[in-house]
């Protein structure tokens, strides 16, 4: 299906392409093209943009396509705004690809929202730092294969404009979930802002012509790069100072993924930054921030703060220094603070969770990396009593319990012969888990060789488990 590159094919492509840009030099290269919102046509496909990309196999080289394979897409990114040269990305429902030509203002004939077929057969796959392109051909540079953008020739027989519509609705995802499957689409970051020695800086350095990237990051602390080629109309102007959103198509380069607007329009960051407030926050239950979670990571929506009782103990050392276990009257969740804290079992604690990343650890849900700072003590010495319950009971509302305290009558443990490790409980009803950490204060105590009553947090690590806070836990 694809060919092998070897030198006498290499020196005759070259040849070849001599005598094309020999022909090509006589031609008029501007075309007369209707206006760009002129009639457009629709024409049969028969593969899709990210099966295309999956005849690519020769990494860092070429893959002539051999077969007759039509796809279309929607333009995405055009070079209108100077910060794509020659090159255009469409995208459809199964993803995106670069699509690089020999001449350029593109978006006189392809701006975004224009839908366009391709004819593939005798183009190429090739990839620039693992960023799958499409393009006309390659030439041979110095022992270097080079590659060679769609040639106008190559154009007028083989892409075929459709008509001109909406760009495809951005998806919104968060800095942590960038996967391969969204390189050459058109996403949306929320709740971001541009690092702190990023803002107010131009965009790219225009009177080098260099291309600059700056790093932008959720409240969070996770960070992406945003690329900016020196020869964007905008490279000149500065980043935003504030928080909010940023719209464009992201790429990868090696291991980064980087983002590219396709000018300003895609950045709205006006809001307040992380940390500094913005009006007054409205206070949400437990069970309402755990239900914003359905299943991959996201993040609290601004202007959100929570309170409820410190339910874990951090004298009692069964669990991070930067942890606790928070519990209201509606659930409990775990807190992954960015530094370890001071609070101790029985605080009233409040803390801001505006735009703060709600996600999964070994399927316990947890609010990570929430800055110490955010948070408050409000007052000490609290009890919340525990839900008396068998470890059925447990097991059946494991999810809606998960982070709350419960009190378990009449129960076994066995396992060893102190409470280190894993231990298990059963109480006639059921059977659960229980963990104590080497550390733990009390992770050296024996063993009881008789049933007693537990206090113990719900907890989770790949499986069911509970939590002792300290040797009182025990009765």
């Amino acid at each position: 299906m694809f060919f092998q590159k070897n030198k006498n094919l290499a020196i005759g492509l070259v040849a070849t392409l001599f005598l094309t840009v020999s022909f090509v030099a006589c031609v008029k290269t501007d075309f007369d093209e209707p206006p760009v919102g002129g009639d457009g046509k629709d024409i049969p496909t028969n593969t899709t943009i990210q099966a295309l990309k999956g005849f690519h196999i020769t990494p860092k080289g070429f893959d002539r396509i051999t077969e007759d394979l039509v796809i279309s897409g929607t333009v995405i990114m055009d070079d209108r705004s100077g910060n794509y040269y020659k090159t255009i990305v469409i995208q459809d429902s199964t993803g995106g690809i670069e699509v690089k030509f020999s001449n350029g203002y593109l978006y006189n004939r392809y701006p975004v929202g224009r839908k366009i077929y391709i004819r593939c057969k005798g183009l190429m796959l090739t990839d620039y730092n693992d960023l799958i392109q499409l393009v006309g051909s390659f030439i041979l540079e110095n022992g270097q294969a080079t590659d060679i953008g769609i040639t106008e020739n190559q154009e007028r027989n083989q892409i075929v404009r459709g008509f001109l519509g909406a760009a495809p609705t951005p998806k919104v995802v968060s800095i942590s979930q960038m996967n391969a499957s969204l390189v050459s689409t058109l996403i949306t970051l929320e709740g971001v802002q541009f690092a702190k020695l990023d803002t107010a800086q131009i965009w790219a350095d225009a009177p080098a012509q260099f291309s600059v990237n700056r790093t932008i990051e959720n409240c969070g602390g996770a960070q992406l790069l945003v690329r900016t080629s020196g020869f964007a109309n905008f490279a000149v102007q500065k980043t935003p100072t504030g928080k909010g959103s940023i719209t464009g198509v992201l790429g990868i380069y090696g291991n980064d993924y980087q983002l590219y607007i396709r000018d300003l329009n895609d950045v709205a960051m006006n809001g307040p930054r992380c940390g500094q407030g913005g009006g007054p926050e409205t206070l949400v239950d437990l069970g309402t921030i755990r239900a914003l979670f359905t299943g991959t990571t996201t993040f609290v929506p601004s202007g959100r703060k929570i309170k409820g009782l410190v339910i874990s103990d951090r004298v009692g050392n069964n669990l991070n220094n930067r942890n606790l276990y928070l519990q209201d009257g509606t659930a409990g969740i775990l807190v992954r603070f960015d530094a370890a804290h001071t609070f101790n079992l029985g605080d009233e604690v409040e803390i801001s969770v505006s735009d703060v990343e709600l996600s999964e650890y070994n399927k316990l849900l947890q609010l990570n990396n929430v800055p110490l700072t955010n948070a408050s003590l409000k007052s000490s010495g609290n009890t919340i009593t525990p839900r008396v319950a068998t470890i059925a009971q447990i097991n059946t509302n494991f999810n809606a319990w998960e982070s709350t305290l419960v009190k378990i009558s009449n129960v076994s443990i066995t396992g060893g012969a102190t409470l280190s490790g894993n231990r298990t409980l059963n109480d006639g009803s059921g059977t659960i888990a229980m963990f104590t950490s080497g550390s733990a204060t009390f992770s050296s105590l024996a063993t009881p060789a008789t049933p007693v009553t537990l206090t113990a947090i719900v907890s989770d690590f790949n499986a069911k488990q509970v939590l002792m806070r300290n040797a009182n836990d025990i009765q």
